[in-house]
């Protein structure tokens, strides 16, 4: 079984016909197993929401039918969140991306769909493993 972390950029590509990752998000979507297990937060889909203003239906409609998994963090997990992205001085660390690191950690997994390439590229978890993106560059 696989834990899968899904990214705003995987949910928008798949949901927007235009985008230029669309075609990319259908087939990993479709390519998905049983056995696999998508989590998420709820920041992530916030950011969805907004993203996809015109067709928040079809955000609502694929929430519902794809058994993802949108998991909640305490307060206290905002600290640890603060303390990852503090290494990276160097870049923006969006409050969505922080929770995912967050999320990797806790499902120990490092498997994540994403549009966001040269973030997640740089982002380290712990004892500095790398995410592995399941969309191609």
């Amino acid at each position: 079984m696989r834990s899968i972390l899904v990214d705003t950029g995987a949910v928008i590509a798949l949901l927007r016909p235009t985008d230029r990752h669309h075609a990319q998000a259908e087939a990993f979507f479709r390519s998905l197993h049983g056995t696999d297990r998508l989590f998420t937060t709820w920041p992530v889909v916030t950011e969805c929401t907004f993203a996809l203003e015109r067709n928040r239906d079809a955000l609502f409609d694929w929430l519902l039918a794809s058994g993802i998994t949108v998991v909640d963090f305490a307060l206290d997990d905002v600290a640890l969140m603060r303390a990852w992205a503090s290494r990276y001085s160097d870049r923006e660390v969006d409050f969505a991306d922080a929770t995912l690191v967050w999320l990797a950690t806790r499902q120990r997994t490092n498997l994540i769909a994403t549009t966001d390439f040269n973030d997640f590229e740089a982002y380290r978890l712990a004892n500095r493993r790398t995410f592995r993106n399941l969309f191609a560059r």
